[in-house]
């Protein structure tokens, strides 16, 4: 057994959309009291969190992660505002969501996590896939949130999703996360 490393699939935010969110970020931390804001390079749209891999098993991820890739076309992602995640009043994860045409992200999910079980064995969450790009954790206000703050924050950034990312976490770390392999898609 070798070192581990803590893994996940995801999808990076390319830097113009990052700017563009970015400029939106210091009103949203004004407006919405959450304790833990993640870092700006830290943000990703997740397709599976893999955790804990010994080093030796990540040529089998990366395998798993170049095949699902192969078969995915590239595709448009559009974010168009922002929700929550845990109890409505108190909520626990504050984030940026995708439109709602989320069937490639699904597919490509699904894809993903068939070769991943193939490969490694993994055994993908059973909750159904809600896509997202987290912005902040657990909300710490004095007052109970109210979701229809937030509903209001409209938008439409977009961007090409042109590849698959593995990330590897760096727990205490800003930036937290480091792309460790790119897979693209085909037809790119």
């Amino acid at each position: 057994m070798g070192d581990e490393l803590r893994l996940f699939i995801g999808l990076a935010v390319p830097e113009d959309v990052r700017r563009e969110l970015l400029g939106r970020l210091e009103e949203w931390r004004r407006r919405f009291p959450f304790a833990r804001w993640a870092h700006p390079a830290d943000w990703h749209i997740t397709l599976h969190f893999i955790g804990e891999t010994d080093a030796d098993r990540v040529p089998a991820v990366i395998r798993a992660l170049d095949e699902a890739a192969a078969g995915a076309r590239p595709f448009e992602v559009r974010l168009r505002g922002l929700g929550t995640f845990g109890p409505p009043a108190r909520p626990s994860v504050l984030h940026v969501l995708p439109d709602g045409r989320h069937e490639p992200l699904r597919a490509l999910h699904a894809a993903l996590g068939a070769a991943l079980a193939r490969e490694i064995g993994f055994m993908p969450d059973r909750r159904p896939y809600r896509p997202h790009l987290t912005l902040a954790r657990r909300y710490a206000g004095a007052a109970p949130w109210d979701p229809a703050e937030a509903a209001a924050e409209t938008f439409g950034v977009a961007w090409t999703a042109m590849d698959l990312c593995l990330f590897r976490s760096r727990l205490g770390s800003a930036p937290m996360y480091a792309v460790i392999h790119r897979a693209p898609f085909a037809g790119r």
